[in-house]
């Protein structure tokens, strides 16, 4: 089953348009991700550019994984990237606790399976899947916490709580390193998810990446390495030293002509805010400053540049020097990330979600302004989770998935309508509409009797109403004590499709699931996404 994402509840115009008029936006990106000429000449363009700098990144990426990649087939990956026709088909995450939400599996399957669909069509090329972990981002707050479902159907959120909050927030993800409070957050897990056949492998897993002493970049890149299975995908942290030490132009060009990425930020943007939204706001300098671990923006002030929040300030003789010895120092932004993971790698296509797609609308000057190949976006797999026990909830109550994203109140009433025979609402309407003919057939004959008794009529009537509304409500509420059952059953089916008000690959974590299913679960994932988004998938399990 699909539903269009025209369908789907607080879907931007943006989005929409992407997938489904891709020409109202194209001037806003350089290739349109659906037309094969275009991506053919995309793909021949990236490698007249990367080829001279292939040994030096596939080095790098060796190192990397050997570190990282739990996949047991990571060095087939590797040896085809070493090939002088090969690409790569990247997406990216913030490095979450525990991979973050579902989507994060759903951008990295698309990516795997787009690399092997982009083959079957351009057999010329080699497609080669590499995930950029976003280790450089420092929003703790977005990604030290996961959502499950409790037995009970109730979200709870479940975090790891830093020494340090403060200090903790300011720090690149790559940095923080994990105590011993770890244990704390499996022990909440393990209380939150049942017992079944698949929860000790699930919890293994996850102790042996995220354990005191693992990064958020490394724990992560473990775990969805090895939960993906024998998949050649490749990991990348920005972090490295050595990465920085290869972006060290993007750094200095973003020095030496600022305020120009954010001049061309704004320009593209201007267009785009007369029909949407715009992503991303720009800085007039697009770069952090690490320092002991912690990540401030720098802002131009006089001949120099400040650290966000402090009184210092980098005189430009320092910042040069900066760059030659340390350049992982310094730290790109929303804007320059892209850039930077372009001018490193051979992207062949970028898998990205809504949001991501919308603030690539505003970078194509940025791309050109860095001289770099600006990738076609492809929109990742979009999908709902169905399991069998919810599904027979719908059938069992005549719910639909649209039902899913209306108001629980008028959910709740359609089941119990459902689930008995007395039609409560019904009724009440039926006899409101009686009490109303009954009093106005009076009407003709009180204008006659006394016209200003038309006015008392009229208070009789809302009156007789508003103690109709008190009688059905009350009625109501015995009624909901009596199928307290029905009411539960219709809470689980809600929270289970649109937990939170919010779509599910937007909150639970990819555990709750594979706690159920286990292996079957990937398998799933695996044969029923698409290897880019045209509609949202229902996912039958």
């Amino acid at each position: 089953m699909e539903i269009s994402f025209t369908e789907l509840p607080e879907q931007s115009k943006l989005y929409t348009d992407y997938v489904y008029n891709f020409d109202s936006l194209k001037k806003y990106y350089d290739v349109d991700f659906s037309n094969d000429d275009e991506l053919r000449d995309h793909f021949s363009k990236v490698l007249r550019n990367f080829n001279p700098k292939r040994g030096e990144i596939v080095d790098l990426l060796r190192r990397q994984n050997s570190e990282l990649n739990n996949s047991p087939d990571y060095e087939s990956a590797l040896e085809l990237l070493t090939h002088d026709n090969a690409v790569c088909v990247v997406t990216g995450q913030q490095v979450g606790l525990f991979c973050g939400p579902l989507y994060t599996f759903f951008k990295t399957i698309s990516a795997i399976k787009l690399a092997a669909e982009l083959k079957e069509r351009f057999p010329e090329f080699e497609f080669v899947p590499v995930f950029w972990l976003e280790g450089d981002d420092h929003d703790l707050e977005e990604s030290n916490h996961i959502h499950l479902l409790n037995g009970t159907s109730d979200v709870v959120r479940v975090e790891t709580i830093p020494a340090d909050g403060e200090n903790e927030n300011m720090r690149p993800l790559s940095e923080i390193k994990f105590d011993a409070s770890i244990e704390q957050v499996f022990q909440q897990i393990d209380a939150l998810l049942p017992v079944t056949d698949f929860k000790q492998s699930l919890m293994q897993v996850l102790t042996s990446s995220y354990k005191e002493g693992e990064s958020f970049s490394s724990a992560f890149a473990r775990t969805i390495t090895k939960m993906l299975g024998k998949n050649s995908l490749l990991v990348i942290d920005p972090y490295d030293p050595q990465v920085k030490r290869l972006l060290k132009p993007i750094f200095e060009k973003e020095f030496q002509t600022f305020p120009r990425t954010s001049e061309e930020v704004i320009k593209q943007s201007a267009g785009l805010e007369e029909n949407y939204h715009v992503q991303v706001k720009p800085r007039v300098l697009n770069l952090f400053y690490i320092e002991d671990g912690v990540r401030r923006g720098l802002e131009p002030i006089g001949s120099g540049f400040s650290l966000r929040g402090t009184k210092r300030k980098l005189m430009p003789e320092q910042v040069r020097t900066t760059l030659e010895t340390r350049p992982e120092s310094f730290s790109p932004n929303v804007v320059l990330r892209p850039i930077c993971q372009d001018y490193l790698l051979p992207t062949a296509a970028y898998v990205a979600g809504p949001g991501e797609i919308a603030y690539f609308a505003q970078l194509k000057g940025v791309y050109q302004h860095f001289g770099i190949e600006m990738p076609p976006v492809f929109p990742r797999a979009s999908a709902t989770i169905l399991e069998h026990r919810i599904a027979k909830v719908m059938e069992r109550y005549q719910l639909t998935l649209s039902d899913a994203f209306s108001n629980f109140e008028v959910v709740m009433k359609k089941a119990l309508t459902a689930a008995n025979p007395e039609n409560i609402p019904g009724e009440f309407e039926k006899a409101t509409e009686d009490i109303k003919t009954a009093i106005e057939r009076l009407d003709p004959l009180i204008v006659r009797v006394d016209a200003t008794l038309k006015g008392a009529m009229d208070s009789t009537i809302s009156r007789m109403l508003h103690h109709l509304q008190h009688l059905q409500e009350k009625t109501t509420t015995a009624y909901r004590r009596k199928n307290e059952q029905v009411l539960q059953q219709t809470k689980k089916f809600q929270q289970s499709i649109f937990p939170n008000r919010d779509l599910q690959e937007r909150v639970l974590n990819f555990s709750y699931f594979y706690n159920k299913h286990g292996e079957e679960f990937i398998e799933l994932l695996f044969r029923e996404l698409p290897a880019y988004a045209k509609s949202h998938k229902i996912l039958n399990i």
